[in-house]
């Protein structure tokens, strides 16, 4: 079971993914580490917004990478696992006030498996690489799977959890529908697990702050916008 830190707000990263990869970055680029089924990131979400509107004013280019929280599921649906779940969702209410409704809870059988939502953010970097809007039309779809999920109840293991979305920020439902089922796409995923570990992030939601090639670590779970702000002046 992935642990959270209800005093940071930080959520342990997997150890999925095995691809290596390089890192030479010549630009000044923040980098946001999360999961859609992140508790915590969704707690967060809102300060991002500002944080993603911030690095575009000031032109640090934002990025989104998937750290994979729970890739594959596999923790049994008991009273144990909900439990701890709901937990967390009520601390993270109480600091951030983010909605949560519990029907989730209340389902006989659940498979607590980011990988579908990792995936779908995955897809949509993928077709919206040459999009010149420094990364916001990415966070605004990973933060609409967040909304459906933690503020609606609904599964977003499911494919058809995604059409509204896509249709919302003008993604070509054929072509995600194409990736999602691709193996290769879910083989590629895997190179963001990896970015995540080059990066050095700890757990979910991290800050990754890279200029010339030196990479800060500036947020480690939960902050507000004001917290980070404060951050880029050291």
């Amino acid at each position: 079971m992935q642990t959270c830190d209800s005093e940071t707000g930080l959520c342990s990263i997997a150890s999925v993914g095995s691809k290596d990869v390089s890192l030479d970055i010549k630009k000044v680029e923040l980098f946001y580490v999360g999961d859609p089924m992140c508790s915590w990131c969704w707690g967060m979400s809102e300060e991002l917004k500002k944080i993603q509107e911030f690095c575009t004013k000031e032109g640090i280019k934002f990025n989104v990478v998937l750290g994979g929280l729970r890739i594959g599921g596999g923790d049994a649906w008991n009273d144990e696992f909900k439990g701890f779940l709901k937990n967390e969702w009520q601390n993270v209410h109480k600091r951030t006030n983010q909605k949560f409704v519990y029907s989730l809870f209340d389902l006989k059988e659940f498979n607590y498996d980011t990988l579908p939502a990792c995936l779908s953010v995955y897809i949509v970097k993928k077709i919206l690489k040459d999009k010149d809007d420094n990364g916001s039309t990415v966070l605004g779809f990973f933060s609409k799977i967040q909304e459906k999920f933690y503020a609606k109840g609904l599964d977003p293991t499911k494919l058809d959890f995604y059409h509204d979305i896509c249709e919302e920020f003008d993604i070509d439902i054929d072509e995600f529908e194409k990736y999602f089922n691709s193996k290769e796409m879910k083989r590629e995923l895997e190179s963001d697990f990896a970015l995540a570990g080059k990066l050095g992030a700890r757990g979910m939601p991290s800050l990754i702050y890279v200029k010339e090639n030196k990479i800060i670590d500036m947020s480690s779970g939960y902050r507000t916008y004001n917290d980070v702000l404060k951050m880029f002046s050291i």
